[in-house]
């Protein structure tokens, strides 16, 4: 199952919990109403009942964001 987080505060309390084993940063291009490219990154931790996915908008809030996450999570990159 899946669960969308909001918070970027929660999404690294629950990436800290114990249960939490891998995560999964995704890099997507997308077009805003302007016209105009942005990359919108999603990331994704694995707990043992839900798929947490966090999305973030802006690149340099997720290139902090992935620097923070615990250096004992498996992080695969696509």
């Amino acid at each position: 199952m899946a669960r969308e987080i909001k918070d970027i505060k929660e999404f690294v309390e629950l990436a800290r919990r114990s249960d939490v084993k891998s995560a999964i940063v995704k890099v997507n291009s997308k077009i805003n109403a302007n016209g105009k490219k942005f990359k919108q990154t999603k990331f994704k931790v694995r707990g043992s009942r839900y798929q947490y996915t966090l999305v973030v908008n802006d690149a340099a809030k997720a290139k902090k964001l992935q620097q923070s996450l615990p250096p004992t999570l498996d992080i695969k990159n696509l």
